[in-house]
């Protein structure tokens, strides 16, 4: 098994995330794997609550305890880049002091996205720290903003990959989304959940019918992820559950349809763990992102890489090329996100609610698939690795 890896390294390691860092399957997981090996924390931003202090928080991933500094500063989620320039720089800074007032504490600092690289490549500069770059978000890519802006964020972005002692992207595709670049040591790190054992006794809310099949989402509600799309695809018909669950800028919107239609579920914000157990109790995955916003082009939804885990059919639209493997290896439908999306999508429902009696060999296709191309523990393994042969010039 690659877990038993044995690695000689040891270094102290400051995750920086530009929210709490929980539930964040990506950070959970990586900060878990790197544990095995190194002492992990994480500097996050807590956007619900204002303060001078930072609080100190203990989470649980699996077995193991970890410490979240959090950073209290107001700000809304999906706010838009304008409204969050105020709250993003009064962040940064008391980021900049908090890893100034604690350089004896950590080595190495692992930078979640540009929105958190600026506090912390100056923190490493200054104290000679290692820094590296983990893209979950090419961040450019990811919101509209005006062409010169745009630009001048993507400089920022290829000059923060090319300082970076180590960068991490979630795909090779992502290569050719940072060609601009110049990564001094470059890996990649998989969307893959853990290969853990997924609890079976997840309670489905009050009210779901037994008889009908159900879909999922637990993710970031935001607006591209054709939510509004898929909610009214529920909404006009009686023989689907929707369940939902997560947190973001469209939590209003889906609150309102899941209080006014018995076929719509929401279960709030849930921890990871109890995210994939209702994934599990559930038939239908989608992983439906608008191929219009640049950045999901090159995207890797955690929504592919669970439905493999867990065994489910997954409907997902026709972007980049991860769909391909729906396709290729028939666990699933396929969609164009062009035109009416809605009748797009219903009628994605429609052609896996005819194939109901192929749901079972479906999952088995999409566990094979998990089991011999995206295994988490091949990817932890890259993850490892990377710090093992940067750990030799630690601080």
């Amino acid at each position: 098994m690659l877990w038993n890896m044995v690695y000689n390294s040891d270094m102290r390691i400051c995750f920086i995330r530009s929210d709490k860092g929980y539930p964040d399957s990506r950070v959970e997981k990586e900060m878990y794997a790197l544990s095995k090996e190194h002492e992990v924390f994480l500097l996050g931003w807590n956007r619900e609550q204002a303060g001078e202090e930072v609080f100190c928080e203990r989470k649980r991933i699996h077995d193991k305890e970890f410490v979240y500094y959090l950073i209290p500063e107001r700000a809304q989620y999906g706010g838009g880049m304008k409204r969050m320039i105020g709250p993003m720089k009064r962040f940064w800074k008391r980021a900049f002091d908090w890893l100034k007032e604690n350089r004896s504490r950590y080595d190495a600092i692992h930078v979640v996205n540009f929105d958190t690289a600026r506090p912390a490549f100056k923190a490493a500069g200054m104290f000679g720290k290692k820094v590296i770059y983990d893209i979950f978000d090419y961040y450019s890519d990811s919101y509209n903003a005006p062409g010169i802006v745009k630009k001048r964020i993507r400089d920022m972005e290829n000059d923060y990959i090319s300082k970076a002692d180590m960068t991490i992207i979630c795909s090779e595709e992502r290569k050719g989304q940072i060609e601009g670049s110049k990564p001094k040591k470059l890996i990649v790190v998989e969307n893959s959940p853990e290969d853990l054992e997924v609890r079976n006794d997840f309670k489905l809310a009050k009210g779901s019918v037994p008889e009908r099949a159900k879909a999922v989402y637990a993710g970031m509600l935001v607006f591209d992820r054709f939510l509004k799309e898929t909610a009214e695809v529920m909404m006009s018909r009686d023989d689907i559950e929707w369940h939902v669950a997560g947190y973001g800028v469209m939590k209003p919107f889906i609150e309102e349809c899941a209080a006014k239609n018995d076929n719509i579920f929401y279960y709030g914000t849930l921890p990871y763990d109890d995210i994939l157990a209702l994934e599990k109790k559930c038939d239908i995955m989608t992983a439906l992102q608008n191929p219009a916003v640049p950045n999901n082009r090159y995207s890797a939804p955690n929504k592919f890489y669970e439905a493999l885990l867990l065994g489910k059919p997954l409907i997902m639209v026709r972007n980049g090329s991860i769909y391909k493997e729906i396709e290729t290896n028939g666990f699933g439908e396929t969609l164009d996100a062009e035109g009416d999306v809605k009748t797009s999508v219903s009628a994605a429902f429609d052609r896996l609610l005819a194939r109901q009696d192929e749901w079972e060999t479906m999952g088995s296709k999409a566990r094979k698939l998990y089991d011999t191309k995206y295994p988490w523990s091949k990817s932890a393994k890259v993850l490892l690795d990377g710090y093992a042969k940067l750990a030799g010039g630690a601080k």
